[in-house]
């Protein structure tokens, strides 16, 4: 059977649950009650959903209700620790205790702090991995993703959302080689249902600076890879230039064909400015064939980095970065200008004899 993805429009809060039933009903899941279902939102940001950085938690809330509906099975709500904060944070922050505290046998889980098991993997990138111990026990697995541009990967939809399984907190070792990893991860923990929430999205400098776009969509689909084409069209992308799509096109993982995809929406998000696109692209892609045990060479990738940061700093005023903190335009202007002066003011004084 081919692969089906469901564009729902919601036009107010109150139609979230109606169009996660009819969803779900569309797509046939059952659940049973020795199911053990994980949910994955995405916790990666200190904005709220209304501002198009994190999960709206009343879709999670409707996914429960509709699981309820069926079964009492045990659900776990998973999150990893990311470089900003841990995934205990994030949900005390969305206030997900009230999930938990509404619902039985519903469970956070911090998949950092999760017993770990070291499994054997086959895969692009992975030969082995440490994963939390509720991964491997879940039967049922639901990633509900953010409809979002990312200056680093063009989108972070499904197959984004998937790296926040990895239990270490700092990912950034994977970052130029994270097409292959997002592969592996959908081969080892396919979800059963793909979620994306369109309700607010966010365009530009996404996946945390980038600016709100109220779309008003919900995306159900049952197959993560389709399901990212999907979005990655309706935010007005190519999904050509989208790394891990082309990837995963060119290895024949997904039986859709990207150019067959029409009668969409189109809302022609904006994205990060091509040139800090292609900079860091070429800063990953230099850092993936170097040689780790050449310094110079990964200053060099990290060059390319902060190029890319610095056309997006140009463009809109300011750009936080984990390595700076905020940047805004009138220090960045200062450091360019002491960075071109000070090989002359080098120059100067060696002929003065200094």
């Amino acid at each position: 059977m081919l692969p089906r993805v469901i564009v729902s429009n919601v036009n107010s809060p109150k139609e979230v649950n109606k169009k996660v039933s009819q969803s779900f009903d569309a797509l046939s899941i059952m659940f049973v009650d020795n199911d053990f279902v994980a949910i994955k939102p995405n916790l990666c940001d200190f904005r709220p959903p209304e501002q198009g950085g994190t999960t709206d938690p009343r879709i999670i809330e409707a996914i429960i209700v509709y699981i309820r509906k069926q079964s009492s099975c045990q659900i776990a709500i998973v999150e990893s620790d990311h470089a900003l904060a841990t995934a205990d944070e994030e949900f005390q922050r969305m206030n997900y205790s009230y999930l938990t505290d509404k619902y039985e046998n519903v469970s956070l889980v911090n998949l950092t702090t999760d017993n770990q098991k070291q499994i054997e993997v086959d895969g692009y990138y992975f030969s082995e991995l440490a994963v939390g111990e509720t991964l491997l026990k879940m039967t049922k697995f639901i990633n509900v993703a953010k409809l979002k541009t990312h200056t680093q990967t063009r989108i972070t939809c499904i197959l984004k959302n998937q790296f926040g399984l990895i239990s270490r907190r700092y990912k950034k070792r994977y970052h130029p080689v994270l097409s292959e990893v997002l592969l592996d991860l959908i081969g080892l923990f396919p979800p059963d249902i793909s979620v994306v929430d369109g309700i607010c999205s966010m365009e530009g400098a996404g996946p945390s600076d980038g600016d709100v776009r109220k779309t008003n969509l919900l995306l159900f689909g049952d197959d993560p890879i389709v399901t990212d084409v999907v979005a990655t069209k309706i935010m007005g992308i190519n999904p050509r230039r989208v790394p891990v799509l082309r990837l995963a096109k060119k290895k024949k993982i997904s039986l859709l064909k990207h150019e067959k995809i029409e009668d969409l929406p189109n809302f022609r998000f904006k994205q990060a400015p091509w040139y800090s696109f292609v900079a860091r692209r070429f800063g990953l892609n230099y850092q993936k064939k170097a040689a780790k045990r050449y310094k110079k060479k990964r200053e060099h990738a990290q060059f390319f980095s902060d190029v890319a940061a610095g056309f997006i700093v140009i463009q809109q005023g300011k750009y936080p970065t984990l390595q700076s903190g905020l940047i805004d335009r009138k220090i960045f202007w200062r450091v360019v200008k002491s960075m071109i002066r000070r090989p002359f003011v080098l120059i100067n004084h060696k002929f003065k004899g200094i």
